[in-house]
């Protein structure tokens, strides 16, 4: 049983340390990650994108006379809003 390793065996020991330190960095370099910040904004700005669209179809039945308001659905959000408070 040898007591010291030898001087190839520390240089293999080395180039797999190095090898294996460069794989690493490269899996990284391909990796981004989006803090979590960042996600509430992604979603806050689908969110506006969708109400603005919503808006446009509103702003358009409006214009052409074809909106009609659902009293029951009206009365009902009303009642919810205040039932919370």
């Amino acid at each position: 049983m040898k007591g010291n390793t030898s001087d190839e065996d520390k240089v293999h020991l080395h180039r797999y340390k190095v090898e294996k330190n460069e794989q690493n960095k490269r899996e990284q370099e391909g990796k981004i990650e989006i803090s979590p910040q960042a996600k509430d904004n992604q979603n806050a700005n689908q969110i506006i994108a969708k109400r603005d669209e919503r808006i446009k179809q509103l702003k358009k039945q409006i214009d052409e006379g074809t909106y009609k308001v659902q009293p029951m659905k009206v009365a009902e959000k009303m009642l919810s809003y205040f039932n919370k408070k």
